[in-house]
């Protein structure tokens, strides 16, 4: 089955690549619609998967980029933005990588035990990594869907909030949620949730 979903996953690469306008890059940007959370953008060009977001709650003096374990090639990069005062944080992603089979990674939630929003099993394949300032941040990866947990304050949303991502033509490319704290040792932070094939 995995060997079945890989193929497909390449020829619809390999199609999409050819017919998408831009020689196969497609970019998307806009505002998450959540307080704490600025603007972002995604983009799909030159091999890679790529989300940048601003976090307007986190004030950091230099810059650094830390790689993740799993997928190979991923990185977070962090820095000052100027704009906002608070924090650049952008996410690398080989779309090769995406090709995988990672059924072999520790299956959780969100870092403090509840499920994650939007998953019908609360759960995914994830690796842990520390970011200075931010702290325990988890990628999460499976066959179906990728994404990421950045753990930040946000002390003006009091629920659970999502925004969709949407390219030009209206199609789903993910989903910001604005996770609040849910009581004592919980964590808020944005959680970014794209499936697979929107990497296409």
């Amino acid at each position: 089955m995995v060997a079945i979903r890989k193929n497909i996953f390449c020829l619809a690469l390999a199609a999409a690549a050819l017919l998408l306008p831009g020689c196969g890059k497609k970019t998307v940007s806009g505002l998450a619609g959540i307080k704490g959370v600025g603007d972002f953008q995604f983009s799909v060009a030159s091999g890679n998967a790529r989300l940048s977001v601003v976090l307007e709650t986190v004030v950091v003096e230099g810059g650094v980029r830390v790689p993740i374990a799993q997928p190979a090639g991923s990185y977070v990069e962090m820095g000052p933005d100027f704009q906002s005062g608070g924090t650049l944080l952008v996410l690398s992603v080989p779309l090769s990588s995406l090709m995988k089979d990672y059924t072999g990674l520790p299956a959780v939630g969100l870092p403090d035990g509840r499920p994650l929003p939007g998953v019908r099993e609360g759960v995914l394949g994830a690796v842990a990594f520390e970011l200075p300032v931010i702290g325990l941040t988890y990628f999460y990866l499976s066959n179906d869907a990728y994404g990421v947990f950045f753990p930040v304050a946000l002390p003006q949303v009091p629920v659970l909030v999502s925004s969709k991502i949407k390219d030009e033509r209206g199609n789903l490319l993910g989903v910001i949620w604005g996770v609040p704290s849910g009581g004592k040792n919980s964590v808020s932070g944005v959680l970014f949730l794209f499936p697979v094939d929107a990497a296409l």
